[in-house]
C-alpha cells in the first residue's frame, strides 16, 4: 500500500473514531498515536487518546477501514468513572 493511501486511510479512521465518542458519549477527544496493521494481519487501524482536557481520561479504538466500523474499545479505569457519573 503506497504511503498517500496509507495516510488517508488513517486519516478516515481518525474521523470514524473522534465521531464515535462524538455520537456514542458526548465527548471531544483527540488521538495522540495511530498505527495501520498490516493487512495480511487485520484491516484495522488502531488509535490511541484521551478526552480533550482531561488527559488522564483516556482510550483505545480500532477502526474497520473495510467498512468503517469500530471495534475493540477500551475505556481506562478514569474515563469509565467519568462516563458513569454522567
Amino acid at each position: 500500500m503506497k504511503g498517500n493511501d496509507q495516510t488517508a486511510i488513517i486519516e478516515e479512521a481518525q474521523k470514524v473514531a473522534i465521531t464515535h465518542f462524538q455520537e456514542e458519549y458526548g465527548l471531544e477527544v483527540r488521538i495522540t498515536k495511530q498505527e495501520m496493521l498490516p493487512t495480511y494481519v487485520a484491516s484495522q487501524v488502531n488509535m490511541e487518546g484521551h478526552v480533550v482536557g482531561e488527559e488522564e481520561q483516556r482510550f483505545n479504538i480500532s477502526v474497520n477501514y473495510k467498512d468503517w466500523t469500530t471495534l475493540n474499545t477500551f475505556l481506562s479505569p478514569e474515563l469509565n468513572d467519568a462516563l458513569n457519573k454522567v
